[in-house]
Formats: C-alpha cells, sequence, structure tokens
C-alpha cells in the first residue's frame, strides 16, 4: 500500500499522525483499497440499519475520507 506521507497544503491534514502500530489508518480516494472498504462499510451499515443509506465523502483537496453522510429512508418505504 503506498504510503502518503505529505501534509495537505490546503487542510493541513497530517497523514503521519494517524499511524497505529506502523498501520496508517488513513483511507484515501486515490487507494483502490481504501475505497473498497469504505464501500463494505457503508454496505455492512446499511443491512443493519435498513432505513440508512450511507455514502463516503471524500475531502477533494487530498482525497482522504471526511466522513460519511447517513441520509434516512422513508420508513415507509422500507421493506
Amino acid at each position: 500500500m503506498k504510503l502518503i506521507k505529505d501534509k495537505c497544503k490546503i487542510c493541513a491534514h497530517d497523514p503521519t499522525e494517524h499511524i497505529l502500530d506502523g498501520i496508517e489508518t488513513n483511507l484515501y480516494k486515490s487507494r483502490k483499497k481504501d475505497v473498497k472498504l469504505a464501500k463494505e462499510y457503508c454496505a455492512e451499515q446499511e443491512l443493519f440499519y435498513s432505513n440508512h443509506k450511507l455514502k463516503p465523502i471524500w475531502r477533494k483537496c487530498c482525497g482522504i475520507l471526511d466522513s460519511y453522510v447517513v441520509t434516512l429512508k422513508d420508513p415507509k418505504k422500507v421493506s
């Protein structure tokens, strides 16, 4: 996995601050594995919470996963 080492010039995110036991914990849109992990997380949460729809939000400047947007489905339409 390619390590991102440079601090973002726009949002000042420093990837070196998010290393746990030598493993980078950041998720980046530029890495296919990270996008897959984010999508899998959304799918798992949508199975657990049937009235939720999740979408990962990536920062435009550096591509790091910023948050997830949760949209509540209409309870009348949830099966």
